[in-house]
């Protein structure tokens, strides 16, 4: 009994034996097409009808494609979860070479371009590995990640990187984050009658009342930070 407690726990991975009883969801290809289409779709509707630019509508329309691979970041076999640690490993592996190449005195700056790549490659590697690794102890598949919380948590931290491009660009792709996380768990849901997408997080309401939490103060800075 504690065994199968432990293991339903929503912050825990499934384990393989309940992985094979869960019923055929929509595959990446599926979500990628309808994330695309919608947000297409979002992106031509906010061009003619609001003005974006191609900036915006290109932001936008990222935003609302990444937002409909989103959910699966709790999958242990996913191509969403490789994605996100090769970007992950690729944007701090950028960040630390940018730093040593740049002149100062700390660590002796500017590194010369061997020492330069083989740290590149370690920090590439590093945090790569650490976000596949991380998630797969710390979810299961369609726990955390496919909750009501979740599209509105991902929109607000879409606004928040783009805040300084002003209002009409941060509703853009706070819109179009929303709408394609939707479009993953509308299509899960429509798979499968025990698919619930506006379940309020998960059967565990210490992390439930985290997740809103943390949802709420994401999308008040994001609001807070555009009146500024």
């Amino acid at each position: 009994m504690a065994e199968t407690s432990l293991r339903d726990k929503n912050w825990r991975k499934i384990s393989p034996r309940d992985s094979r009883s869960e019923p055929d969801l929509p595959n990446f290809k599926v979500h990628l097409a309808v994330a695309a289409v919608a947000s297409a779709v979002g992106v031509a509707l906010g061009g003619a009808s609001l003005g974006w630019d191609n900036e915006t509508s290109s932001l936008a329309f990222l935003a609302g494609l990444s937002g409909g691979l989103l959910p699966d970041l709790d999958h242990d076999d996913s191509k969403p979860l490789r994605i996100a640690g090769a970007v992950a490993g690729l944007g701090a592996a950028a960040l630390a070479a940018g730093y040593v190449l740049s002149p100062g005195s700390f660590l002796g700056r500017p590194w010369a371009a061997g020492r330069t790549a083989l740290l590149t490659l370690g920090v590439y590697l590093l945090f790569n590995a650490g976000l596949v690794a991380l998630l797969k102890k710390r979810t299961r598949h369609r726990g955390l990640f496919h909750s009501l919380a979740v599209p509105f948590l991902y929109s607000g931290l879409w606004a928040l990187l783009v805040g300084s491009m002003g209002p009409g660009a941060s509703m853009a792709v706070w819109a179009l984050a929303g709408l394609g996380v939707f479009s993953h768990l509308l299509l899960d849901a429509g798979k499968s009658m025990s698919m619930n997408p506006l379940k309020v997080a998960t059967d565990d309401l210490g992390a439930s009342t985290i997740l809103w939490v943390v949802t709420a103060a994401v999308n008040f800075l994001a609001f807070i930070r555009l009146r500024l």
